[in-house]
């Protein structure tokens, strides 16, 4: 006689306060015949927590293309597993979902357990009214790529949502002042833990990341874009601005794009981008008429 499949069980943990575990998620890990972690050193001290006793195996991003195909055999021979990540929602920014599809290609059940989420956490306490939002996971450590993710930012009109690690904390926030001008910012840390903090940028003001250290986990937040569209630039009229600002009134080019960024109500990396387009233009007028 073949055995029933079991059930995989998809269980969201708390991101940081060991309260905000559910009483489904708790009686479900108390059920299981196998809980599947991220890293079972950390998983291990909720479950100690909460007097949860049963067999842990890992399930990282470097063995979950292996380890899935074990866990579903598992499943297919009747027991039941909770996939747990280190905090939050497995699947997202985080190991789980080669597992979730293959036990789904199997015919094995995929039960949703849900609960704590990073994600959502921050949006509800950013004050930021919306519908609708954007998750963008990490941004590139470095390149081309992580210069083309921040454009990615620069035309995305909705919320965006995001991780980033505390040593390139800094230079993020700077790069979105470059790239999305007057759009809020607001730095979450340590989210739901005791040393919780929240520092907001709003408008021109520069971001207050003096109050925060370089550690923890960051979830950031980036508003939507205004309805109010930038204004229309003249390239050449920027250029010249710009030109005069910095061979006649001495200014550094940094503080000059600032300036006019500040002026004209762009985002800086605007304004940079009409200066190379506006000395094109001069240079061309002046190479016809030459």
């Amino acid at each position: 006689m073949t055995s029933r499949p079991g059930t995989l069980y998809v269980v969201a943990t708390p991101i940081g306060n060991l309260e905000d575990l559910t009483f489904r998620a708790l009686r479900v890990l108390k059920e299981v015949d196998l809980i599947a972690a991220e890293d079972t050193r950390r998983s291990i001290k909720l479950l100690n927590h909460y007097g949860v006793r049963k067999p842990l195996v890992s399930l990282r991003e470097h063995n979950e293309a292996r380890e899935s195909s074990r866990l579903v055999k598992k499943l297919r021979d009747g027991q039941s597993i909770a996939l747990i990540s280190d905090a939050g929602t497995p699947g997202i920014a985080d190991p789980g979902a080669r597992l979730v599809r293959l036990a789904r290609d199997s015919e094995v059940s995929v039960v949703p357990v849900p609960g704590p989420s990073a994600i959502t956490a921050a949006l509800s306490v950013s004050g930021i009214e919306q519908t609708e939002f954007v998750f963008m996971g990490f941004p590139p450590s470095s390149g081309l790529a992580r210069e083309k993710w921040f454009e990615r930012t620069e035309s995305e009109p909705r919320t965006i949502v995001f991780f980033e690690a505390p040593h390139r904390l800094n230079g993020t926030v700077e790069a979105l002042q470059q790239h999305s001008g007057l759009r809020p910012i607001i730095v979450n840390r340590e989210l739901t833990k005791i040393y919780e903090t929240l520092v907001v940028r709003h408008s021109k003001a520069p971001a207050d990341l003096a109050a925060l250290e370089d550690r923890g986990e960051f979830t950031l937040i980036l508003g939507p874009k205004t309805s109010t569209e930038p204004p229309e630039l003249d390239q050449a009229d920027v250029y010249d601005k710009f030109s005069r600002l910095t061979n006649n009134a001495g200014f550094a080019s940094e503080s000059a794009v600032t300036m006019l960024a500040a002026v004209l109500g762009v985002a800086p990396r605007g304004i940079e981008k009409a200066i190379k387009k506006g000395k094109i233009l001069v240079d061309r007028s002046s190479t016809s008429s030459a």
